[in-house]
């Protein structure tokens, strides 16, 4: 009897949605661009702030000098593409949008990630924005 529970418990903590994971609070630690032969770091403006993401689906962003609320939404979709070899490939990958705004201030953020993976033990995210020649990275972690 003991075991099944231990089993059970296992189990369902292995079975945790990635969008579970994403629940609590978060700080970004860099932006960059990809470029040929490394990395372009930039400045969002949001480095200093908390992002808290509920499992409602509403979103906070708080720093000293502000307060931004709204939403996120994440889900797993299909990406179809050409190789470098002219083949069709077919790659799963996970979206993440983040709509915040404080009208007072008249401060809007819409941030559209094409893909994003966990890290170092569910503590870190890496989200990604593709387009051509121009590749966004941009690294949050738990706190």
């Amino acid at each position: 009897m003991a075991l099944l529970l231990v089993s059970s418990l296992f189990f369902s903590s292995c079975s945790k949605s990635f969008e579970d994971r994403i629940i609590g609070s978060w700080q970004l630690e860099g932006a960059w661009r990809r470029e040929l032969f490394g990395r372009d770091y930039f400045q969002t403006g949001y480095e200093s702030g908390i992002f808290t993401f509920m499992d409602n689906g509403n979103a906070t962003y708080t720093s000293s000098t502000d307060t931004m609320t709204g939403y996120w939404r994440s889900d797993r979709y299909n990406n179809g593409y050409y190789n470098s070899n002219g083949d069709w490939e077919t790659r799963s990958m996970k979206y993440l949008r983040i709509n915040l705004a404080n009208f007072q201030q008249n401060r809007c953020l819409e941030w559209e990630f094409d893909d994003f993976s966990f890290r170092n033990n569910w503590t870190g995210i890496r989200t990604e924005q593709y387009s051509l020649s121009n590749d966004r990275v941009y690294d949050l972690k738990r706190r």
